[in-house]
């Protein structure tokens, strides 16, 4: 058996079989068997192609995957090197430049090296036992997972055992938009912190708006700020707030997926009418998701092409012949928004016979800025550049122009549909990079809402995201959720800031 496993460098196809393997273990219950497999195998065909072509230079088997199998550990395991070498050494080292060129140099002494008659056998042989331990002993931690999963990493406080829901058959029930602008600060802290007076807060009076003006975010990233806002109930299972990770964002996405909101409306007798990039129970967006890292993107994102593309790809995408690669990628934003906002417009007609809930979600005013003050389009490369420098003067005129696509759209609402109710919300304010402990403008969101007999009792001025809905429900439907304390919690990504 151990010369079998010296001759045949069999961890050619080891290697990519743990890496889907261990992806799959770490990202357990958020990936299917099957995807996985479609991955693996797709990884395997690559590393096929790669090595028939080293093998055409070197005329050597052994050689031929010993290169083959550098390439793709580099690949691989790129992403997991590049988070290390940032948290425990100097800057230089976990820079691009000399990542990939130290890597450069080692391949192509490992090359050089290889060029001379030389024996494999001991390398061929430990590989192969590496890997095949490590293939055992991750399928034996999945084999165990499979026999008592743990379920979902994150929960909110269960909705059902603390509130009782009990339909109100006398209520009113009017339609409700729910108008998520992602990043759209409040008011407060665009004069504080950018100096900009907000005008549109003199068309939501105008309109009859209560605004809450010191309305707070409870998480900074979106997926966890909607899961809290849909599910009325902060959060539990986050391990470390300063280590948010890929499930976690998977979590979120089942939270949202499944939200208490949706079912308490449902049971009121609403439809569902969904124009946000979050799959809704029964109700999936109507535009391909690359808001979170789900699927087998909890595995790839980590890897050299992956990390690539999120970090230094917006430079390449300056370039020829990438631009046509970011028209495809950078702009998708801005297709979504568009539709959902034709969406929303026709929506506005009253549907006889059955209350509507309408959740669209706007990825405005967050970067990319695509229009300026006066709705023309930038150019693809200042899109492009802007998606990563974020200049303030830009990002206010995207203020402008994404407030003249929010008076459109409400105006419509009240005309056609003067019985509705509109909720007018940010997830969460601007973020920047820093070095705070704790940002305030990360958290002061947008928050006006509109009651057409303009009695807001029940809302209060510093209210966050998971009381929304509660007021707007006791409000409604005559329930009597109780208020949960408003308070804030800063979240930072494993790696780096986020754009979430």
């Amino acid at each position: 058996m151990y010369s079998k496993l010296q001759q045949y460098p069999i961890y050619l196809f080891l290697l990519p079989v743990f890496f889907i393997l261990h992806g799959y273990l770490e990202n357990f219950g958020f990936i299917t068997a099957g995807e996985s497999a479609i991955l693996c195998l797709s990884y395997l065909a690559g590393t096929i192609i790669i090595a028939a072509v080293c093998w055409l230079y070197f005329r050597n088997t052994a050689k031929a995957a010993l290169v083959t199998v550098s390439l793709m550990a580099f690949y691989f395991f790129f992403g997991a090197l590049h988070e290390f070498l940032k948290i425990n050494a100097p800057r230089f080292f976990s820079k691009y430049a000399f990542l990939l060129t130290t890597f450069l140099l080692l391949i192509t002494t490992l090359v050089i090296y290889l060029r001379k008659n030389r024996s494999l056998k001991r390398v061929t042989a430990f590989l192969n036992v590496l890997l095949i331990i490590y293939i055992v002993v991750d399928g034996a931690r999945i084999f165990i997972k499979a026999m008592d999963p743990a379920g979902n990493s994150l929960s909110t406080y269960s909705f059902a055992k603390n509130n009782s829901y009990t339909p109100c058959d006398t209520c009113n029930k009017p339609d409700i938009y729910l108008l998520l602008m992602d990043e759209y600060p409040s008011s407060v802290s665009l004069a504080q912190h950018y100096n900009y007076k907000n005008e549109l807060d003199d068309f939501l009076i105008e309109k009859k708006f209560s605004i809450q003006k010191n309305s707070r975010a409870n998480y900074n990233f979106t997926p966890f700020s909607m899961a809290s806002i849909l599910n009325m109930s902060y959060i539990r299972g986050i391990k470390n707030a300063k280590a948010i990770n890929g499930n976690d964002y998977a979590s979120c996405e089942l939270l949202i997926r499944n939200n208490e909101v949706i079912s308490l409306l449902n049971a009121a007798g609403y439809s569902i009418e969904n124009y946000s990039i979050f799959d809704l129970a029964g109700h999936p967006s109507m535009v391909q998701q690359q808001f979170l890292p789900l699927n087998t993107r909890l595995i790839t994102e980590r890897t050299l092409f992956a990390k690539v593309k999120k970090d230094i790809g917006w430079k390449l995408f300056t370039w020829h012949p990438f631009k046509w690669f970011a028209s495809n990628d950078i702009m998708v934003h801005n297709r979504n928004n568009q539709l959902f906002i034709e969406q929303v417009n026709k929506s506005t007609t009253p549907k006889a016979g059955q209350p509507r809930f309408i959740y669209a979600h706007f990825y405005m005013p967050h970067q990319p800025y695509y229009y300026d003050k006066n709705g023309k389009l930038y150019d693809l490369p200042t899109i492009i550049r802007e998606s990563r420098n974020q200049t303030l003067s830009l990002y206010l005129e995207y203020i402008t122009y994404v407030n003249g696509r929010i008076k459109e759209m409400i105006t419509a609402i009240q005309k056609n549909n003067p019985s509705a109710v509109i909720v007018l919300m940010g997830d969460h304010g601007r973020r920047e990079k820093t070095r705070e402990t704790f940002p305030e403008r990360f958290f002061q969101n947008l928050n006006a809402v509109y009651y057409p007999d303009n009695d807001y009792t029940l809302l209060y001025d510093n209210i966050s995201g998971v009381n929304q809905f509660r007021m707007i429900f006791n409000k409604l439907f005559n329930q009597s959720l109780p208020v949960l304390k408003d308070s804030s919690i800063y979240l930072i990504e494993k790696s780096e800031p986020g754009h979430n």
